[in-house]
């Protein structure tokens, strides 16, 4: 598949391509946006994110033209830990209602029941590559706000580095 459009309106976003395909597929599972899914390990912690994943939102009923209300989010975590999770759940509503940019979820339920094995494989961490790391901290360093230079930072860095196999 080309990164151009047919139209030749020039380079597209690989994002805009992939979520074409992916948002029907989590929208059946009340998902609004695919990429809670890809960040639900920053969302869930350190703690839970290896033994957690997000299973579904459902909206409450709403009239048309009124504002949709916040839903609930369920959360599937591994038998044992869901006590755990459930004292964390005001702190995982804050962090996704923050990812969604409002309050998307008004509270959150815990199913218990086995994780995938891939949510439990843990991410191989690269060793950044130095002439990323100072051509990203060259591209960011006019950026007055802390948190979001350092989010690009990482971003970049992340991008720039090679992957190991």
């Amino acid at each position: 598949m080309s990164a151009t459009s047919s139209k030749g309106k020039g380079p597209r976003r690989i994002a805009d391509l992939v979520a074409r395909v992916i948002e029907p597929v989590t929208a059946r599972r009340g998902f609004a946006r695919a990429e809670l899914i890809a960040v639900w390990p920053e969302i869930a912690g350190p703690l839970h994110a290896a033994c957690t994943t997000p299973e579904k939102i459902v909206w409450p009923r709403h009239a048309e033209g009124e504002e949709p209300p916040a839903g609930t989010l369920f959360i599937r975590a591994d038998g044992p830990r869901a006590i755990f999770v459930q004292h964390e759940l005001p702190q995982i509503v804050e962090r996704v209602n923050a990812f969604f940019g409002y309050r998307a979820v008004a509270q959150a339920r815990v199913i218990q029941g086995p994780v995938s094995a891939a949510a439990r494989e843990p991410h191989a961490i690269r060793a950044p590559d130095p002439a990323a790391e100072r051509r990203v901290a060259a591209d960011v360093e006019g950026i007055e706000d802390e948190g979001l230079r350092a989010a690009l930072h990482r971003l970049g860095v992340g991008v720039l580095t090679k992957r190991r196999e």
